[in-house]
């Protein structure tokens, strides 16, 4: 156990049966590699996830397809590590994931679907390497950037052959194999007089319409399976090796102790060597924040500053905090990367003062910068852009506050609680139907009196989320007429649309269409 609490990389858990004898060198992946009949099989169920993952790609367009893909995923990976004991650590991930994903049903943003999609994938990669012997520590720590370098970029591609050496690693696959060769290259030969005979019989109207029939309707959708099939191999391929990486780890240069001695040969400064480099950095935000004092005042008291728009203001607010989160993120990574820690191996209280500084003064320019946001929203209302600019500020807060905790609190876990704080808030985000959130907040302000007008037009462009608002709207003689319409417009515009997926947006606008009627 090192001076972090982690296990070393070939310490065994109770019940867990390494493929090597205690101290054993991992041997090396390679063709001699040994597939059980059970890894036979799911590397053509990996093949398949690789074909559903081309099909769900733009998750926007098939959102339920995208939730089937994720549940498959992961009874995979469960399958195929079955009773293998793992580290508890790693279910962290399909948890996380299955509870973000559930965003596939319950909300209709493009955006926040396909990063919903995207944290399943990486969770997948995780989830293989976290828990297995082959991970580079035991929870997550300071050397957590190396374990998802390895995750999506070593362990996918470390046995990436092995998908297909296990399915041919048979007679039954080798005739498999052969057999759809064969089938391939008859294809080919036959489409040749199939061209010259369609050349031929094209002069009949009758005969070229059911051609073009069957084209539109049939060899459409086959070449579309097709080409997703055919790219779907790779991705298989890569689902596969990162399952069978991690249940079979072996020897390569990315191990923990290669992690640990690149960790250590960054460190190369002194801490007052740090201290002094950011010290610049710290007078220059004293000035302007006192130089500024009138500006701040302003925002606390909720009043626009002379010469500024709400627009304006708001856009100052979130680019200065961009640029000042940017920098001093960047400052409080390369202090952890490469300021040498106490004899003790504890990193040094210079170090902490200035990030605890830094953080500090992140978190009270991230907070005018929202109170800027709000005082916009409160004049024009939401959008999606001004909803995920307000969640990006407070999860900035929330993350630079959880810094400052890290440096002060003895024994505090900061990389955990920084990766949790993330997934947790992203799920706040995804998960509830934030366009549903959009569409009420702005009617409810509008009929309230509190904004002078509503963008209908917009609202529209949320559907189906914004439906059942909308039928209020065109249902309400209190609103002026033109609103009204504008709302019967967008309200026919989605009765028009016939691509919808089996959501809760979908299934709460069609309930509101019934009881509204007209």
């Amino acid at each position: 156990m090192n001076a972090n609490g982690d296990q070393g990389f070939s310490a065994a858990r109770p019940g867990f049966t390494p493929d090597r004898a205690p101290g054993e060198t991992p041997p090396p992946a390679g063709k001699n590699d040994v597939f059980s009949a059970k890894e036979k099989l799911l590397a053509w169920v990996s093949a398949f996830l690789g074909y559903l993952f081309c099909r769900t790609f733009w998750v926007w367009k098939k959102p339920a397809v995208g939730l089937f893909f994720t549940l498959c995923l992961f009874a995979f990976a469960f399958i195929f590590f079955g009773k293998e004991k793992r580290r508890l650590r790693s279910l962290f991930y399909p948890v996380s994931a299955l509870a973000v994903s559930s965003a596939l049903f319950f909300s209709s943003s493009p955006v926040l679907l396909f990063f919903a999609f995207a944290y399943t994938c990486l969770s997948f990669f995780m989830f293989c390497r976290t828990g297995s012997e082959g991970s580079v520590e035991t929870s997550a720590g300071r050397l957590y950037f190396f374990e998802m370098i390895g995750a999506m970029f070593v362990d996918p591609f470390r046995r990436f052959s092995s998908m297909i050496r296990a399915i041919g690693s048979d007679r039954g696959g080798k005739k498999i194999g052969k057999t759809l060769l064969l089938v391939l290259a008859g294809l080919g030969i036959a489409l040749i007089p199939t061209l010259i005979v369609m050349k031929l019989l094209s002069f009949d109207e009758g005969f070229t319409g059911i051609l073009d029939d069957i084209r539109e309707n049939v060899f459409e959708k086959l070449f579309g399976h097709l080409g997703s099939l055919l790219c779907g191999v790779p991705a298989g391929m890569m689902i596969f090796s990162a399952a069978y990486s991690a249940a079979h780890p072996a020897a390569d240069g990315f191990c923990r102790e290669n992690c640990e001695n690149t960790a250590e040969a960054m460190k190369i400064a002194p801490p007052v060597v740090g201290a002094v480099a950011v010290a610049p950095l710290l007078f220059l935000y004293t000035v302007f924040i006192v130089a500024q004092r009138d500006y701040y005042l302003a925002v606390l008291s909720g009043t626009l500053p002379p010469a500024f728009s709400f627009s304006g203001f708001a856009r100052d607010g979130f680019f200065r905090l961009c640029g000042v989160a940017a920098i001093n993120a960047i400052m409080l990574v390369m202090l952890r990367i490469f300021t040498k820690r106490t004899a003790g191996g504890r990193i040094s209280p210079v170090v902490k003062t200035v990030s605890v500084v830094l953080s500090l003064i992140t978190i009270v320019i991230s907070g005018t910068a929202i109170s800027q946001m709000v005082m916009y929203v409160s004049e024009y209302g939401l959008t999606r852009l001004r909803l995920y600019t307000l969640w990006f500020m407070a999860l900035l807060v929330i993350l630079f506050f959880i810094t400052v905790l890290g440096q002060i609190l003895p024994g505090f876990r900061t990389a955990p609680a920084l990766i949790a704080a993330f997934v947790i808030c992203f799920a706040a985000l995804a998960v509830p139907d934030t366009d549903a959130v959009i569409a009420r907040h702005n009617y409810d302000c509008y009929m309230s009196g509190k904004t002078s007008q509503i963008d209908v037009d917009y609202l529209g462009r949320l559907a189906p989320s914004s439906v059942p608002v909308l039928c209020e709207i065109a249902s309400d003689e209190r609103i002026d007429e033109s609103v009204r319409s504008q709302a019967r417009i967008g309200i026919k515009r989605y009765r028009t649309d016939t691509k919808r997926g089996f959501t809760l947006p979908s299934i709460l606008a069609d309930r509101a269409l019934k009881e509204y009627g007209g």
